[in-house]
């Protein structure tokens, strides 16, 4: 079997995660032949670090990175990776990060920057509060599932209420986390709970007596806690701090339960900004304007254009996810800080297991834009630009610090042909504010590769994928409702530590003694002042950089969103006025004069200060805006067959920037590109059949949407799939037919030809109309090979469709089909995906379909292919059983309320079973938006649908029959 070509674009967390999840696979060598084109010369995107030599090896980030104890698939994987790297003979386990103990230590506290008033005008009015997290012995990466929403809100309730029992958020600003709240809430918390506890289906679904049972007791409760925010309650820290605890939670809590959250997945709340969602649920906003909720915009830099003089936009649904997991599903601690650079610590080991693996890497070569071939279904062609050439041929671009493989801070210029002109040059290989210069050149389809995995972030997409915008309104509409915003970041190696500049002594000033970290405290804090908001004590990084004897006492890394527009010049005459104002507030014993005393940086300030603004293409970082989650595209949705998407900026199950999010996307991808299910934790709040917005695409208001048991005996259930027709040589399809059905005229094909007809299709809730939905068949897959426009002679003239070959993955659908319909259903081994469709079977019978869609869903009435669809697809069915009866069924797929997407799609089969499908392999174009009399190409379906009674059989010849009739008639 000849290797698939695969050009990997960008080497950023998702493209690196997808090509290692890729090498993990059986025999993945013979059948991927993997590529990776980088801009410039490292890997990492957002997340590339780098040292510079000139000033000891200094770490010099794009911004702040620091994983969460959540991150199950990032420290998975990584755990992973350190481990064969180890088998590989690539590092010792007693070199410097030679294990995933040494890379990465436990964090259990964070801190919030309160803003409180003061009437002395020379006072500070920032309160760091300290938060205090347990840590467990679990181990990241280890968990294989997270909480429904259902079970997210009982785990969070559990937890308040032990607190409560303990008296751990009454002990004022002596407790251990330095709160208190009013008498009462513990009794209405556990009320809370034992209604949650006593609804059916652990919560699926809540009706509406049991809501509104439990909303009244929720809003009890925030009655409560709003009477109790007085203004001397506001002015103590403890009861201030557990009042707007009490407050959001209750409104989570209110929103939960008053939405379709527990049924429909985190996802139906996006259409609500955060904050609003909140205020709608009843949360204050003296609440709204703490720093819990300011902090959660400046984890995700939630302020679009960077403009953070505004309410940030994220939506709820996304930030609800996050947040809640970030607190309460973490592993081992609540975070966890890498021990040297993003760079050392992440794309360091990635690199180097990929190369010895055998995964190429061509750095210095920038992708420019995408093309697609004439069908405008495929990458045919990409237009790149190979900014410099290595000397050898083959670039090697680690350096060594104190015997840990690290990514230089610039070009190694000496492996590059004239690299002392290029570096007196200024070139910035990895800026894309302008076109990259370089020799032109193109990679081609079939030659230079089979399959392309987009890594590069949305921000670069723009220009690289212009003709793939024209070809996809869905990719047209990504681009633009998911949005980016720019950053900035400072980093500053001081002579002094946090403590020696009074930090400690501001923190026990305003928190309980029996929650402080041990000194010196490990600081991360959000919610202080713009232009930036964000700090982290970074001390523990001396020792990974090489300053020698003369070492700074300190390291802090800062980072924000930057406004649009912004450049490097203006950031540093901001936070240079920052530091002299604000910074001074958290480091007094770091002012000097009434400015910030700068002969506290090491060595002078070139050396003690770095600084950067991230603002064009695959630098700025992406944000989950109100509804944008339902323009993100899955990274097997791309739109186009041989195309896979990687990164957080596609719909991946945590649809936000963050490593978590880039790495479920890269598992996603690999699963896409190998067809194998991988383990992806958190990939699905809830299964798709479960979900409302999907049960909604089969509602119909036929007698069959009846419910049970009213209605009369027949067959229903829902369906989606994919549906294709093709032409074949009408010699060939009379050969498919049994005796006693032939082939009729065709107005959709050439002379000589005849139409057929494959589908794939996911049914569920199949069941008698006289059965309850709870007894219904499991969901089950099943692949279709019919012949459209056949007739037999009782029929007369009247088209039919003959099922020639149905195979199932349900044993019950084979029983119910052959006994009831006499249907040529036979057992397959089947898997189904979104975008993949395979069955194997006896003999070596193998289907593989892969699809990819171009557009949103359309209701079926009123489109422009609505009429070739319905030709096709309203037809009645005959079949025929092994004495030779012929039954007919009418298999209404209530088109008046389905909906259908195009959908281009690859197809291969070997069935060696004369009776089975036609061994073939072709391309299908997506459903064409034409009104005229040719086949439709190939679309998507979502319907509900029912099947005649057997023994109906007669009515339904003759209405088929009658039918034919009056359209004869009409065309007269």
């Amino acid at each position: 079997m000849e290797k698939q070509k695969i050009a990997v674009i960008g080497g950023g967390v998702g493209a690196m995660t997808a090509i290692y999840a890729i090498t993990q696979t059986a025999d993945w060598d013979k059948k991927y032949d993997i590529t990776v084109y980088q801009l410039g010369w490292r890997t990492g995107g957002k997340g590339a670090s780098g040292r510079n030599a000139k000033f000891g090896q200094r770490i010099e980030e794009h911004g702040l990175h620091v994983w969460a104890g959540f991150y199950q698939n990032a420290f998975r994987n990584m755990r992973l990776c350190y481990e064969q790297m180890v088998e590989l003979g690539l590092r010792k386990k007693s070199d410097p990060l030679g294990t995933m103990d040494k890379a990465f230590k436990p964090l259990s506290h964070l801190f919030l920057a309160e803003n409180v008033p003061t009437d002395d005008p020379d006072g500070n009015p920032w309160r760091p509060w300290v938060i205090d997290l347990p840590e467990y012995d679990d181990v990241p990466g280890d968990e294989t599932e997270v909480p429904s929403p259902f079970e997210m809100m009982m785990r969070i309730l559990q937890i308040m209420i032990e607190f409560l029992r303990r008296g751990e958020l009454e002990g004022g600003a002596d407790g251990p986390l330095g709160i208190e709240v009013p008498d009462g809430l513990l009794g209405r918390h556990e009320s809370i709970l034992s209604h949650l506890k006593a609804l059916p289906g652990a919560g699926l679904p809540v009706g509406p007596h049991n809501s509104d049972l439990l909303l009244e007791i929720i809003e009890d409760a925030q009655a409560e806690v709003h009477s109790q925010q007085t203004p001397e309650n506001m002015a103590r820290d403890s009861v201030r701090r557990g009042l707007n605890l009490m407050d959001i939670g209750l409104g989570y809590m209110h929103g939960v339960v008053s939405s379709d959250t527990f049924t429909n997945g985190y996802d139906v709340l996006d259409q609500w900004e955060f904050s609003d969602w909140l205020r709608m649920n009843g949360v204050s906003d003296q609440a709204l304007k703490w720093v819990s909720i300011r902090g959660c915009y400046d984890f995700v830099f939630g302020f679009p254009m960077g403009n953070t003089e505004r309410q940030g936009d994220t939506g709820a649904g996304t930030a609800l996810r996050a947040m809640t997991r970030l607190i309460f599903t973490y592993s081992g601690a609540i975070f966890h800080k890498m021990q040297a650079g993003m760079g050392d610590t992440i794309f360091g080991p990635y690199y180097q297991v990929l190369k010895e693996l055998g995964v190429k890497f061509e750095f210095f070569n920038a992708a420019r834009n995408l093309h697609l071939d004439e069908d405008r279904t495929h990458i045919d062609r990409i237009s790149m630009v190979r900014q410099a050439k290595v000397k050898s041929g083959t670039y090697d671009p680690l350096v060594d610090v104190d015997g840990l493989p690290c990514w230089p801070s610039e070009p190694l210029w000496d492996q590059l042909e004239d690299g002392a002109h290029l570096k007196d040059s200024g070139v910035d290989f990895e800026s894309e504010r302008t076109p990259p210069k370089g020799e032109a050149y193109t990679l081609k389809r079939g030659e230079d590769f089979d399959l392309v995995i987009l890594g590069a972030s949305i921000g670069s997409l723009p220009y690289m994928s212009q003709e793939l915008s024209i070809a996809s309104e869905r990719w047209r509409n990504m681009l633009d409702r998911v949005k980016t915003v720019p950053t900035h970041a400072m980093q500053l190696w001081m002579n002094k530590t946090p403590k020696q500049m009074g930090w400690e002594k501001l923190v026990k000033a305003h928190n309980s003694q029996k929650s402080l970290p041990s000194s010196p405290m490990r600081t991360v804090i959000t919610g202080f002042s713009e232009p930036l908001d964000t700090w982290a004590d970074m001390s523990h990084l001396i020792p990974h950089e090489d300053w020698g004897t003369d070492k700074p006492k300190s390291i802090a890394y800062f980072c924000s969103p930057a406004p649009d527009g912004e450049d490097l010049p203006d950031f540093r005459e901001n936070f240079g006025r920052w530091m002299d104002k604000d910074l001074v507030k958290l480091w007094p014993g770091a002012e000097k004069d009434g400015k910030f005393d700068r002969s506290l940086l090491h060595e002078n300030e070139e050396a003690g200060i770095y600084s950067r603004v991230n603002m064009y293409g695959s630098e700025r970082y992406v944000l989950s805006v109100t509804n944008s989650v339902y323009h993100r595209l899955a990274p097997s949705q791309s739109g186009f067959a041989n195309l896979y998407l990687a990164g957080d900026w596609t719909r991946c199950g945590m649809n936000a920037g963050c490593v978590e999010g880039a790495t479920m996307s890269g598992i996603a991808c690999a699963s896409a590109v190998t067809g194998e299910k991988l383990l992806n934790v958190g990939a699905e709040d809830i299964a798709r059949e479960e979900t409302v917005s999907e049960k909604a695409m089969f509602q119909t208001n036929s007698i069959s949407g009846t419910k049970w048991p009213l209605t009369p005996f027949f067959a229903r259930g829902e369906m989606t799939g994919v549906f294709l027709f093709y032409e074949v040589p009408r010699a060939e399809v009379q050969a498919m037919l049994p005796p006693g059905i032939e082939l009729g005229p065709s107005p959709l094909t050439r002379p000589g030809y005849h139409p057929v007809g494959m589908s794939f299709c996911s049914y569920h809730n199949v069941r008698g109309s006289f059965i309850p939905d709870f007894m219904a068949m499991s969901p089950y897959g099943e692949a279709t090979f019919a012949i459209p426009y056949t007739r037999t002679a009782e029929a007369r003239q009247a088209p039919l469709l003959y099922p020639r070959r149905l195979y199932v993955n349900s044993k019950s659908a084979i029983m119910a089909g052959k006994v009831f319909y006499a249907m040529p259903k036979v057992w397959s081994d089947i898997k189904l995906e979104n975008t993949r469709f395979t069955a194997t079977g006896a003999r070596g019978m193998k289907i593989e379909a892969t699809f990819q869609q171009h557009m949103d869903p359309d209701p079926l009435p009123g489109h422009p292919a609505q009429g070739a669809i319905s030709n096709l697809l309203n037809m009645t069915f005959v079949t025929r059983n092994a004495s030779g009866r012929l039954f007919y069924n009418a298999f209404d797929l209530q088109l008046d309320r389905a909906y259908v997407a195009p959908v281009s799609a690859q197809i291969e089969v070997k069935d060696p079973d004369p009776n089975g499908f036609p061994t073939t392999s072709f391309d299908a174009a997506p459903l064409q938006l034409q009104t005229g009399e040719r086949l439709p190409g190939a679309f998507r379906v979502w319907c509900s649908w029912a099947m005649t009674n057997p023994l109906d059989s007669k009515r339904v010849r003759h209405a088929a029959m009658a039918r034919e009739w009056v359209r004869q008639r009409s065309m007269r």
